[in-house]
């Protein structure tokens, strides 16, 4: 992610240009972004960065982010940091966790592949347990815990009693040996290792499951159930596609999850662009997905 890509596409949502978004029906909302101020990984030897985008008009309000810097990455950058963020959505406080871990081998390194998979499986697990514990001094250290609600008092062993996503792209399907260190977590894949989550011109229909959604045993409780893949409208004539054009904009799906929540609406307002703006406050009296 670029951090100009991201505010830019914050932008558009909010004052559309291009002609196929100013044809949306829906609500187009209120969005806002927030992008990391220092690199989370590194692709091709480009620096990446990770971010959040979110819509305010439907009740969510990020309270803040940061790049988890831990002993898996000594700070060097060189391999994948996390980027947490807590949010309040609905009644709801939510801590999201965004992880873009290196893809998985393709079919010619397979033959190295068994070679480095305990290294791999090891550095992930530190990774994700030391982003568990830093979220849990994070959390503990919040003020007087005496008031604080119950969840905020947790040790990392009760994870999954969090409210807490863990998602992005993993490179490598759930079900993955890499990955039991997420399950010991107490943290259950909202996609099955069967569904594809890459896309090419080649392969519309994808053919790996390297990007996932991860939830709390707390969070799995609201979940209605519904995940899918969107594949539509992810190509543009303007897109380079090797020496053609029409290619696709991201070899990596979007992922759609519903959750039910109650939302807390204060008072409706408007900006100078009669776009409503909504503040927490009072509980509606119907869920919302």
């Amino acid at each position: 992610m670029n951090i100009l890509d991201d505010k830019e596409f914050c932008a558009e949502l909010n004052q559309p240009t291009l002609c196929s978004v100013r044809k949306w029906k829906s609500a187009r909302g209120l969005w806002k972004c927030a992008v990391s101020e220092k690199p989370t990984g590194e692709s091709s030897n480009v620096a990446e960065y990770s971010g959040f985008l979110w819509d305010c008009s439907s009740g969510i309000e990020m309270k803040d982010a940061t790049v988890l810097e831990n002993s898996a990455t000594n700070g060097n950058g060189k391999h994948p940091q996390p980027y947490l963020g807590h949010f309040y959505i609905g009644s709801s406080e939510l801590t999201l966790v965004n992880l873009h871990l290196t893809a998985a081998s393709s079919p010619p390194e397979q033959k190295r592949k068994s070679m480095c998979d305990e290294l791999k499986a090891q550095r992930l697990s530190a990774g994700i347990q030391e982003t568990l514990k830093v979220q849990g001094q994070k959390l503990n250290n919040t003020g007087n815990e005496d008031n604080a609600p119950e969840y905020l008092c947790v040790g990392v062993a009760d994870a999954g009693e969090r409210e807490l996503l863990v998602l992005g792209h993993f490179g490598m399907a759930p079900d993955s040996p890499e990955m039991e260190c997420m399950r010991k977590e107490k943290l259950s894949a909202l996609l099955a290792p069967f569904v594809f989550t890459n896309i090419s011109t080649r392969t519309p229909q994808g053919s790996r499951c390297l990007d996932n959604i991860w939830t709390s045993r707390s969070l799995k409780k609201i979940y209605t159930g519904h995940c899918w893949v969107v594949r539509e409208g992810l190509t543009n004539p303007w897109i380079p596609d090797n020496w053609s054009w029409g290619g696709v904009a991201s070899e990596h799906c979007p992922i759609v999850a519903e959750f039910f929540v109650d939302v807390m609406l204060k008072e409706h307002l408007c900006n100078g662009n009669g776009v409503a703006v909504v503040e927490r406050g009072d509980t509606m009296s119907k869920h919302e997905r």
